[in-house]
């Protein structure tokens, strides 16, 4: 029988490896921002797509095809809605209600209707995430929304990559039952993303904006960061989830910043 640390570590890419591999994307989709919306627009399209089929695989959803072909409409939908409407999401909330609509009719329209309510909800999921994430974009097109929204992809980016340095040197205590994430490597994220925050908008945000742009991007995705962590610890090492492990090392790294956008666009609102 197999132990709670052997699966564990069956599913978890080393702490380095997925640290430098979450701090290359905030880098790209920080580089991005820079160039501008269209180009962060287009990162963030990356990131849904990717999202949605790593999710899916992850729950091994019922009539995946169709809800991935749902979710990328989702995608195309709320991004267009949040572009034309110069940032403004209020649009996203009638994405999600025709979603729902065409998620019902999908199912309708299913051969096979079984796991009927499992299939709904993953629709579901895969179109708040989309949603979620078109809020990054939708921040930087808001007055004075380009330094927190740069601020907040350079501090998630290291503090994701600092907490893993941390939890290398000193993985203990343990933040929670059959997690490899540790308090070290937490205070350490949160004082590096706070820090880095506060650095990268030196002189175009207060101090004290700068600290809270950072804590709240900081904070975000360190809880994502440790949900999926724990979530890996379900896993095993049988050829049952080997495609669940290997779905949820691209969803460690990308979801967090999927899920960064409302964060964002909340500090973008409080400090701009």
């Amino acid at each position: 029988m197999t132990s709670l640390e052997d699966r564990t570590v069956a599913a978890r890419l080393p702490r380095l490896a997925q640290g430098l591999a979450s701090l290359a994307v905030g880098a790209a989709l920080l580089g991005l921002a820079v160039l501008g919306e269209l180009p962060l627009l287009a990162g963030v399209v990356v990131v849904q797509l990717l999202v949605g089929l790593a999710f899916l695989a992850l729950v091994d959803a019922p009539a995946s095809g169709g809800v991935f072909l749902l979710g990328t409409t989702a995608t195309i939908g709320a991004d267009l809605v949040v572009q034309l409407d110069d940032g403004r999401v209020g649009g996203l909330a009638g994405v999600v209600a025709l979603s729902l609509v065409a998620g019902l009719l999908h199912q309708l329209m299913r051969r096979e209707r079984s796991r009927v309510t499992e299939s709904l909800a993953d629709s579901f999921v895969v179109v708040v995430l989309a949603c979620s994430a078109a809020c990054l974009p939708a921040a930087l097109q808001h007055t004075g929304g380009v330094w927190p929204v740069r601020a907040s992809l350079a501090a998630a980016g290291v503090a994701l990559w600092a907490g893993r340095v941390g939890d290398a040197v000193l993985d203990r205590p343990t933040l929670a039952v059959g997690a490899t994430r540790a308090w070290p490597g937490l205070l350490l994220a949160l004082g590096a993303g706070v820090a880095v925050a506060s650095l990268v908008a030196s002189g175009h945000l207060t101090p004290g904006r700068a600290a809270l742009v950072g804590l709240a991007a900081t904070a975000t995705v360190v809880a994502v960061d440790l949900a999926l962590d724990l979530a890996a610890a379900e896993l095993t090492t049988s050829p049952a989830d080997a495609r669940r492990v290997a779905a949820l090392r691209p969803l460690s790294v990308l979801l967090p910043y999927a899920l960064l956008g409302p964060v964002v666009l909340l500090s973008v609102l409080v400090v701009g």
